[in-house]
């Protein structure tokens, strides 16, 4: 009888301090977020609108050119200095454009991270996970929260 009571405090020992672990692919959950989708989709159009504006200036400098060039010892030292200003400006414009496109990614992103983070504390929280882990950094065992992260970043947004 003793060794039963020793075997079962044993068990009951070991089984209180096994620890309950999640993974979630945190790839599949950020895709197939619809706020990811949505914000692709701005970025495309804000990219569209820049890459069209900036083929119009290119269009119209690349005409001055062909006509600054057409004048040969005509020109003069004051319109080369203007086309110059001018490219300048249009290459200004390209940098500015392409910093204002990353920036506007990374606030994105920084959003969708944030509420990535929170979905995962909540569901870990709620379903009493010791851990989380990375879907591919956990070989086995584990059990996949992912379609709750997901569910929980949803109600998040």
């Amino acid at each position: 009888m003793k060794k039963l009571l020793l075997i079962a405090s044993i068990l009951l020992a070991t089984s209180a301090f096994a620890d309950k672990v999640g993974v979630v692919d945190s790839q599949r959950a950020f895709f197939q977020f619809s706020e990811t989708k949505k914000a692709q989709q701005a970025l495309e159009g804000q990219a569209k609108k820049v890459e069209n504006e900036a083929r119009q200036k290119e269009v119209a400098l690349q005409k001055e050119f062909v006509s600054l060039q057409a004048k040969g010892d005509k020109l003069t030292d004051a319109e080369k200095k203007a086309f110059e200003k001018k490219s300048q400006d249009f290459q200004a414009f390209l940098n500015a454009s392409q910093d204002k496109l990353n920036k506007e990614q990374m606030t994105k992103l920084k959003r969708i991270e944030d509420i990535y983070e929170k979905a995962v504390k909540k569901v870990a929280a709620e379903g009493k996970y010791d851990y989380v882990f990375e879907a591919d950094a956990l070989k086995v065992g584990g059990e996949d929260i992912t379609d709750k992260v997901l569910k929980q970043m949803e109600a998040l947004k």
